[in-house]
């Protein structure tokens, strides 16, 4: 027999399913396949004991996406994306309804808002410290502790042509969860795309009574087009709800063609974090919607031997 979860997340994808059939006119329904085949170095700890989850593993998943959407200048959206995994498990990825017009919207539900440290292609991003990207709050969370799903939304405004503003909000009771809101700006003209955002960060408590600790993070990223290339630079920076300052730099060359190369530095207190990462996805033979992505990394932190992982992914889409 399935585990009860997994029984319960085949029947909301059967229920969410019959629901978008009833509206064909807008229903649009995809499926694709990520499998990965990883090997990851030997690593230690600070006491020199052996990391769990080094050597050879494989994962992946199915992933089926359904979605609608009815109306122009007023419109509401929505999508459900169900994964079945390597694991044998089923879960949800994305799960939410969109509202709005062409000048604002909101979405609510289960989402990944806008981001703010960009990695394209980062099918393998190895490291062994712990580096602030300004992703926090940026999405797809689950339940809280207490087992209520967590409230999540995020409101756009389209100012101008080429410039938005995102506020997004994550809000829930339970004080052992990360909660706050994060509001972005995003400028796009031409080759250029420029983002600026702010999280303001109620970090969890140990217990249910315990005082939540408050802390902003701020993170920037400017990436420009130039012909087949696209270069990438970020920046983040945080404290920890211990206040420990957290800092993080990343640049990135990402190609057409498919090879992308990043470098990434981070500091939490006086620890440093290098990382560096290349990945080149190429088309899978001649086959429509497939393609597989070699992709390697290796990590550096202070104190602690490399941290190198090596990935081989493919996808198909259908």
């Amino acid at each position: 027999m399935f585990p009860t979860a997994t029984r319960r997340t085949v029947a909301q994808a059967a229920i969410a399913t019959l629901s978008l059939l009833a509206v064909p006119a807008f229903a649009a329904f995809d499926a694709n396949i990520e499998f990965d085949n990883t090997w990851l170095s030997s690593q230690k700890d600070s006491s020199g004991a052996d990391v769990a989850g080094r050597g050879l593993q494989q994962g992946g998943r199915v992933e089926f996406n359904a979605s609608a959407k009815a109306g122009t200048n007023g419109f509401i959206a929505g999508k459900a994306s169900y994964l079945a995994t390597r694991s044998g498990s089923a879960s949800v990825d994305d799960m939410w309804v969109q509202v709005g017009t062409s000048a604002a919207d909101i979405k609510l539900g289960r989402f990944e808002a806008a981001d703010l440290f960009p990695l394209p292609r980062d099918v393998i991003v190895s490291s062994v410290g712990s580096v602030y990207r300004t992703n926090t709050l940026r999405g797809r969370f689950g339940n809280s502790n207490d087992g209520v799903g967590i409230f999540h939304a995020a409101g756009t405004l389209n100012l101008s042509s080429g410039l938005s503003f995102e506020l997004g909000v994550v809000e829930t009771d339970d004080k052992t969860t990360t909660k706050g809101v994060r509001p972005v700006l995003t400028y796009a003209a031409g080759p250029l795309t420029a983002k600026l955002g702010v999280e303001a960060i109620k970090y969890a408590g140990a217990t249910a009574t315990s005082e939540q600790k408050s802390q902003t993070g701020m993170g920037v990223s400017l990436a420009y087009k130039a012909g087949d290339f696209t270069f990438i630079g970020n920046a983040a920076s945080a404290k920890t709800a211990a206040d420990v300052k957290q800092s993080t730099v990343g640049l990135v060359a990402s190609a057409d063609s498919g090879l992308t190369v990043g470098v990434i530095s981070g500091k939490t207190g006086s620890v440093k974090t290098n990382i560096g990462y290349l990945a080149y996805s190429m088309p899978l033979f001649d086959i429509k919607g497939a393609s597989w992505t070699p992709a390697v990394s290796v990590a550096k932190t202070d104190g602690s031997d490399d941290d190198t992982g090596v990935k081989v992914r493919f996808n198909y889409a259908f």
